[in-house]
């Protein structure tokens, strides 16, 4: 039987991959790997539910997870509307909190100060909350969904250093996946096809299980009923490109 080991990463839709990278490395992302593919490459519009992108991709990394940047040539973004599903913010540990701070500013970034913690918007609309801790990283992903008690992602409990979080609220319909912010999340699994066959008709697969990372993993993406998209990914050996092993905090 199958289940969820923790959250891999967030998917990003940004305008301009050299300032969005700026950003995260400010808050404690390293690069990790980079690729692209042209319009046409069918497996790329098949897993994100697109038709004819192409698109231009930095991979970075944390101690608790990585995090993909999506810079698309095709289609052409627009921004993402409030109360849309999907995540609606994330939350962040630094070890320095002011010297975070201090380089956001001095890219042009207005922080504010709630009592604690810092709130501050990535360049392409979603907040993050920068709290200070021990281990540098995603601490957090919160997803607006209608009802989060009936949302299929109710039934996936990750653990380990990044909490997921759903919320209330979805009143818009879903956004597109190349509109600009955080446009997916993804989990760590065990026994792939086993959580995809326990989210029944909940989650509108958009492929088949596939291999990825040169057959080192195992990946599938899909919609949520209720608006959100989410990628199960197995890694299944520890040099896969996203395996946790590759983390820190695992």
């Amino acid at each position: 039987m199958g289940g969820v080991i923790g959250v891999n990463h967030i998917g990003v839709s940004v305008r301009d991959l050299g300032a969005a990278a700026a950003f995260w490395s400010a808050v404690g992302f390293t690069g990790h790997l980079e690729f692209a593919w042209p319009a046409g490459t069918r497996p790329a519009d098949e897993a994100l539910g697109l038709v004819d992108s192409a698109a231009q991709v930095a991979v970075l990394r944390s101690a608790t997870s990585y995090l993909e940047l999506f810079e698309f040539s095709a289609p052409a973004p627009a921004a993402r509307p409030e109360g849309a599903p999907g995540v609606c913010a994330v939350e962040v540990a630094v070890a320095d909190v002011s010297g975070a701070v201090a380089v956001l500013e001095s890219l042009g970034h207005t922080v504010a100060d709630d009592g604690g913690t810092r709130q501050v918007r990535c360049p392409d609309g979603t907040p993050v909350t920068l709290r200070e801790g021990p281990v540098a990283g995603l601490t957090a992903v919160r997803l607006r969904v209608a009802d989060p008690r009936r949302s299929p992602l109710a039934r996936l409990v990750p653990s380990g250093a990044v909490a997921l979080r759903l919320e209330p609220g979805a009143s818009r319909p879903p956004s597109a996946p190349c509109d600009l912010g955080a446009n997916h999340v993804c989990l760590d699994v065990d026994a792939i096809a086993d959580v995809r066959s326990g989210l029944g008709d909940g989650v509108a697969w958009h492929h088949e299980v596939t291999a990825s990372s040169g057959g080192k993993a195992s990946v599938c993406y899909g919609t949520t009923r209720d608006g959100v998209v989410v990628e199960l990914l197995e890694s299944h050996i520890p040099d896969a490109a996203l395996a946790r092993a590759r983390l820190e905090a695992v």
